[in-house]
């Protein structure tokens, strides 16, 4: 039998608050998603975009990856696997990339960066090379709830959103 039930009712007070400083609830971490190296640092350079499509500006093969973009108007977008010909990698599994630059509209990307509480991120590092000439430059907006609306089971998003533009950038990979 408790005799005082606001002793317990704080004691849950106090165990929750301890939970959310533990879980992260405390200052945001940035959403940039490129980590910073050192100069010094010797990681080794990143994978090669390897080109066997595009650039294209059909949408379906578009629309098929990320539905979201079924409304928007292609840039250009291109496809390819990640590594090289001179790797010597045995046959096996491959890792495929999708990347498309969209042009959703002002309105919608501002709806997509409220409702997915997107920030502002670095331009992206990555994108084909055949389509760094469509990457809007100015301020961009992402985030991982941002990501994870855009992803599915098969293709992992990393998106970028242009309020000024209205395009949206998409870097995809399917491994």
């Amino acid at each position: 039998m408790l005799r005082n039930p606001w002793r317990l009712w704080l004691a849950g007070v106090a165990v929750v608050l301890g939970l959310a400083g533990l879980l992260g609830c405390g200052p945001t971490a940035p959403t940039d998603r490129v980590p910073a190296t050192s100069p010094n640092s010797s990681s080794p350079p990143p994978p090669t975009k390897v080109l066997t499509t595009g650039p294209r500006r059909d949408l379906e093969p578009v629309a098929a990856r990320f539905p979201a973009l079924a409304d928007a108007t292609v840039d250009g977008w291109a496809a390819g696997t990640i590594g090289t010909a001179s790797t010597g990698r045995i046959p096996g599994p491959s890792t495929y990339w999708f990347d498309a630059v969209m042009n959703a509209g002002t309105e919608q990307v501002a709806e997509w960066a409220q409702e997915y509480q997107a920030k502002p991120v670095s331009q992206p590092q990555s994108p084909a090379g055949e389509l760094r000439g469509f990457v809007p430059s100015g301020r961009l907006l992402g985030g991982p709830e941002l990501d994870r609306a855009f992803s599915s089971a098969q293709w992992r998003a990393t998106v970028y959103l242009s309020p000024e533009s209205g395009r949206v950038v998409v870097l995809g990979i399917d491994d």
